[in-house]
């Protein structure tokens, strides 16, 4: 049986990407939680305090990067990963800008997206 290691919030308003990521997360032994939107991330923070956080950037209401600076600023040690189709590197900076630890994009490569899980959870 595998160790369960980190507490990892997933963030994205797209549910495939959500079951795909928790799915592939959960069978490496993490604890995963899900929620749609930042506004949803922030209160979930603050309430559970996980690991890790992977973020999308485009959302309803609250999107990535107001999350991202409102995270950091409830928790400043807690890495954020952002996970977005956005290509454009302007998105990389504002991200890297709001305070995220990491960014990658979609479509999401699996092992990729495991590695810079597990760089993060090393550093923190």
């Amino acid at each position: 049986m595998t160790q369960v290691t980190a507490r990892i919030l997933l963030v994205d308003d797209t549910p495939e990407c959500l079951s795909f990521l928790d799915a592939r997360l959960r069978a490496l032994g993490y604890f995963t939680s899900i929620v749609h939107n930042g506004a949803q991330a922030i209160e979930s923070v603050a309430r559970d305090r996980p690991d890790l956080v992977v973020l999308d950037i485009s959302m309803p209401e609250v999107n990535g990067y107001q999350a991202c600076r409102e995270i950091k600023r409830l928790a400043a040690g807690l890495p954020v990963l952002v996970l977005t189709a956005k290509t454009d590197p302007a998105h990389k900076f504002w991200a890297l800008e709001s305070g995220a630890d990491d960014f990658l994009t979609k479509p999401i490569d699996p092992a990729l997206v495991v590695q810079h899980v597990r760089t993060l959870l090393e550093k923190k």
